[in-house]
């Protein structure tokens, strides 16, 4: 069987200002911006959050509380091992050390893939689709901020609701 190309969708996400673990996690992390990975595959989405582990579902699903988020589409030279990888993990814990260690520590063991924080599994997905973003020899850890990085496209930064309004104050009358 011989390898198919195709296009599938990295989307860095938060859920800031609505959730601050999402904030303190983009921080540590180092972005403010984007806080968690989600990786598009034709109209199903991947991801593995604190919430859930490693899940699957359709791109409303995992989007839910999502309130910003941007894409970068890349072309993997093999999206049937891609897909096939993705959902092979589904079920799979998620990486608490590795999310509370970032950045003080790291994941020297790519061999292990019995539980994923969220952008190292974005990018193996990408690995097992034969892109290699980053060398995995060198990037030990990959950060939503990291999967920002690379000089691909990207699309607009969309916000899918406002944060909410502080009303003004009206200026009161004092007694004297």
């Amino acid at each position: 069987m011989h390898s198919r190309p195709g296009i599938v969708t990295v989307r860095l996400t938060s859920r800031w200002p609505y959730n601050p673990i999402s904030l303190a996690v983009g921080v540590a992390a180092g972005s403010r911006q984007f806080s968690h990975s989600i990786m598009i595959i034709g109209e199903r989405a991947y991801e593995a959050s604190m919430t859930h582990g490693c899940r699957a579902g359709t791109v409303g699903q995992l989007m839910e509380g999502i309130v910003v988020y941007r894409d970068m589409q890349v072309a993997v030279p093999d999206i049937d091992a891609a897909r096939a990888f993705a959902e092979d993990q589904m079920g799979k814990g998620y990486d608490f050390a590795g999310a509370v260690g970032i950045p003080l520590t790291y994941s020297e063991d790519w061999t292990d893939d019995s539980k994923w924080w969220c952008s190292d599994l974005t990018f193996a997905i990408l690995l097992a689709g034969g892109l290699r973003l980053f060398d995995p020899a060198v990037m030990k850890r990959v950060r939503p901020i990291d999967l920002h990085m690379p000089d691909y496209p990207k699309g607009p930064i969309v916000r899918t609701r406002r944060p909410p309004q502080v009303p003004p104050t009206s200026p009161q009358t004092r007694a004297f």
